[in-house]
């Protein structure tokens, strides 16, 4: 063989394995990526347990005020404090489902308190959404 045909083999050998370095690098590179991501995605999914948990409590507090507002206040110093009634778990599909309706329902023009006795959600979860509705409109 002649000296040319050997400098285009040494060439295409020269490429191939610049290739393959290339290809290994960057398959190292999307396994580091990955490893990035799925160390993230474990935080945000302790994250979302914590706020799952801090929103029971806000429930179960919201529901506790409701009761003693609606005990009108008066004697609440002669009585004793109510105990935090125990609050079941509600299945996130029927919640949402009765968070997307009270939504409608303060679209159309309801008010919060004859939505959250409807619907059987607290009042305070209402309000908050009749004032985010409200921030959205000014914006």
């Amino acid at each position: 063989m002649s000296s040319d045909i050997w400098q285009v083999v040494l060439i295409d050998a020269l490429f191939l394995c610049m290739v393959a370095g290339m290809g290994l690098w960057f398959r190292a590179w999307l396994a580091r990526q990955q490893q990035h991501l799925d160390r993230r995605l474990d935080a945000l999914e302790a994250q979302h347990a914590r706020l799952e948990r801090v929103s029971g409590r806000l429930q179960t507090v919201s529901r506790v005020l409701e009761l003693m507002g609606r005990e009108g206040g008066e004697g609440l110093k002669e009585k004793p404090v109510p105990t935090v009634p125990e609050v079941r778990p509600v299945p996130a599909s029927k919640q949402e489902a009765d968070f997307e309706q009270a939504w409608e329902m303060l679209s159309a023009g309801a008010e919060p308190v004859a939505v959250a006795q409807r619907l059987g959600i607290g009042v305070a979860e209402v309000e908050l959404m009749n004032r985010m509705m409200r921030y959205r409109r000014q914006v």
